[in-house]
């Protein structure tokens, strides 16, 4: 059965997760983050087993998702195009220079993103060719002075005009 190519034409936030087992440390972009609970506060993150992310997310036992502001197009080409494995992406001039430290969490996170959501790892199951990890949102920071990146169909995009507020 050929494979139904859906996920490009879904609008995403560019995020990108940050993980530390106080050894090992990665930085990677991530397309499939969700909410899934305001109480308590749930993130959901999938991720390949294939991945170098995969295991050492299972190692940490915490993690933080970090939504890039619209002028951290090379930190997320970055995060998505080189190998945690091969590189130790927090000493790329671009990551070292935005880095500070978690609050909450031995990862770090980067500076001047719209929002930093601190978790620790409370589940985590197999979907599919991924495995869902549900992480509880222990700290978060946001920053409404930025504004998200947003990804579709492979392409970075600044948020649009507002029309109008949604009802809650």
């Amino acid at each position: 059965m050929n494979s139904i190519s859906y996920s490009q034409n879904l609008i995403h936030p560019v995020t990108l997760i940050s993980i530390s087992d106080g050894n090992r440390e990665n930085i990677a972009t991530m397309s499939w983050v969700c909410a899934l609970s305001r109480k308590p506060p749930l993130l959901m993150v999938s991720i390949s087993p294939l991945r170098y992310s995969h295991d050492l997310l299972i190692s940490a036992g915490e993690f933080a998702i970090m939504v890039l502001s619209e002028t951290q197009t090379e930190l997320s080409t970055q995060a998505g195009t080189l190998s945690g494995k091969k590189h130790n992406k927090w000493n790329i001039p671009a990551f070292r220079d935005h880095k500070k430290s978690g609050k909450l969490i031995k990862a770090s996170v980067l500076k001047g993103c719209t929002a930093i959501f601190e978790c620790r790892l409370i589940n985590h199951s197999t979907a599919g060719d991924h495995t869902l990890f549900i992480g509880e949102v222990i700290y978060q920071e946001i920053n409404e002075l930025v504004r998200p990146l947003i990804l579709f169909n492979h392409q970075y995009y600044k948020l649009g005009q507002f029309i109008e507020k949604s009802p809650s």
